[in-house]
């Protein structure tokens, strides 16, 4: 995976899907990506005014790929 900002989608859905295959509850995201989880519902919530940077997709992104890549 490499970072490209070209690739920037900040949209709810998409961020929502990232958590989802992560496994991850909001909060626990918000925690892996240092944020607080308000900030994370902000992001999360459909018609905001606030988009999640790429730098905090891309690192999402990350933890879901890798979550993807790990046996249970």
């Amino acid at each position: 995976m490499k970072f490209d900002p070209s690739q920037h989608n900040p949209s709810p859905e998409y961020l929502r899907s990232l958590l989802e295959k992560a496994g991850l509850t909001q909060a626990e995201a918000a925690r892996q990506l240092g944020i607080g989880a308000r900030q994370m519902r902000y992001y999360l919530a459909n018609g905001n005014k606030w988009d999640m940077p790429y730098s905090l997709q891309f690192c999402l992104e990350s933890i879901a790929e890798s979550s993807e890549n790990t046996c249970n």
